[in-house]
């Protein structure tokens, strides 16, 4: 499996402190912020330990115990009693080494199997957080485009408005031209509130990631993309990439070795153990003191106790309740479910591919023929124009016109961001999507600014 890619997330410089930004000073605040990502690499650092924490019981094991304490013996024969009291100060070490421990070894391997898992999935987490952070810029930037599209509009129903009212005023149109214009208009103005409802809630989702608000960002270059088809251009080859290099696939495979390994080690529950086992304890006595009625008034208390053991231990756990055979078959239940995810996993890495690869391509042709659309809209309005000043059109066919052009360039953004967004997913599905692919579609940006917020929503973060 590829190296971690955390090495070269971590590369990316604090954000300037200017309020404009572009798309890599975006991703690198949310580098810094975003919850889900840093959770991410937390829960992976944290999985990571399972292998030490697996191999320390095939290490030796050594345990010290010590007491200090107070004794009082007392010996009666019938013929004479004996009370005795002493200290007794003892302390104890106890060390032992696994020889033989199926179990625990399967356990090692079952963690070392979990880690690999962990690993892929934060490199998901990773890309992931490439794909979130692009897709909520790229909303910001399509919801600044629509309130632009919308004031637009708002500005030429106002003219055509305007225009209705001084024709209507020289009795050259009906009252109902003046209604028609009013009613679009009037229509215009709710859209533009709309429009900029959305440009302050898509600003504020993009907060969730980086943990600031931002008052302008990059707009794309003369608001076009260049229009670059997946390289290979064969599906299939996406799929076989994908296949061998997606880190969700590779943490599916890797979480189902674990699960077998699971069932080896659960399945080991009764096999015999076997240790080295060494103890050495002492004890010593003191501050003795008698009182005894007896002629015979000695009792033998020796000053110390020394006692050191080494032995080869067998451990044979023949039957415990059924419980290493319940185990067993809830880690064979465990292998069947993860067996199954691997597959689902598998499903979506090749389907998604596809259909990522499909979307690109359809991509390319939507916006080439959007971009033919916006050309005859506007040959088609200024026609609409020029017959509705001649008197052979109405108002009602120069309002289509407007709206029918302002649609299609909403489209044409909307198809522009889609592609983008397609792209980074083809190469995230086949486990190849990095920071020089973000920096690619930073590239395409403006280095002038537009604002995130319309101007009576400004603030500061």
């Amino acid at each position: 499996m590829k190296k971690t890619i955390l090495c070269l997330l971590l590369v990316a410089s604090p954000l300037s402190t200017l309020r404009a930004a572009d798309l890599m000073d975006v991703y690198r605040q949310s580098l810094e912020n975003d919850p889900t990502f840093k959770a991410a690499y937390s829960t992976f650092m944290s999985q990571s330990e399972a292998v030490p924490q697996a191999v320390a019981a095939l290490l030796p094991q050594v345990g010290v115990t010590a007491g200090i304490g107070r004794s009082t013996q007392e010996v009666d024969s019938g013929v004479f009693r004996v009370n005795q009291t002493y200290d007794a100060d003892q302390w104890k070490i106890t060390a032992s080494q696994a020889v033989f421990n199926y179990q625990s070894w399967a356990l090692v391997q079952q963690a070392k199997a979990s880690v690999k898992a962990a690993h892929a999935t934060f490199n998901s987490a990773a890309q992931d957080l490439m794909l979130r952070t692009t897709s909520a810029y790229l909303l910001l930037l399509y919801a600044r485009d629509t309130l632009n599209f919308a004031e637009a509009k708002k500005r030429a129903n106002q003219r055509q408005l305007d225009q209705a009212q001084q024709r209507f005023n020289v009795g050259l149109d009906a009252i109902t031209s003046v209604y028609e214009a009013q009613a679009a208009y009037d229509q215009s103005i709710a859209q533009v509130i709309s429009a900029q409802s959305n440009l302050v809630n898509q600003n504020e989702n993009l907060s969730k990631l980086t943990n600031h608000v931002y008052e302008e960002v990059s707009p794309l270059r003369n608001s076009k993309i260049p229009l670059i088809k997946p390289e290979p251009n064969n599906v299939d080859e996406w799929v076989a990439t994908g296949v061998k290099q997606n880190y969700n696939l590779f943490a599916a495979k890797y979480n189902l070795q674990a699960s077998r390994e699971n069932i080896k080690a659960q399945s080991a529950g009764n096999w015999p153990t076997l240790a080295l086992q060494g103890t050495s304890s002492r004890i010593d006595f003191g501050n003795n003191s008698s009182d005894s009625n007896s002629v015979i008034n000695n009792v033998f208390v020796p000053n110390k106790q020394v006692m050191n053991n080494i032995a080869l231990t067998l451990n044979f756990p023949v039957f415990q309740g059924g419980l290493v055979v319940s185990k067993t078959r809830q880690a064979i239940y465990d292998f069947q479910g993860t067996s199954e995810n691997l597959e689902k996993t598998y499903r979506d890495v090749v389907v998604n591919s596809r259909i990522a690869f499909n979307n690109i391509v359809d991509g390319i042709s939507k916006v080439k023929a959007d971009r033919q659309t916006i050309m005859s809209q506007q040959n088609s309005l200024d026609s609409v124009e020029a017959q509705y000043e001649v008197g052979t059109r109405t108002m009602t066919d120069v309002v289509t016109a407007q709206q029918h052009l302002f649609e299609a360039q909403e489209q044409l953004a909307a198809d522009q961001y889609s592609l983008i967004n397609a792209t980074l997913n083809l190469k995230y599905l086949a486990g190849s999507l990095n920071v020089n692919d973000i920096g690619e579609v930073n590239s395409w940006l403006a280095t002038t600014r537009i604002s995130g917020f319309p101007p009576q929503y400004t603030r500061h973060s």
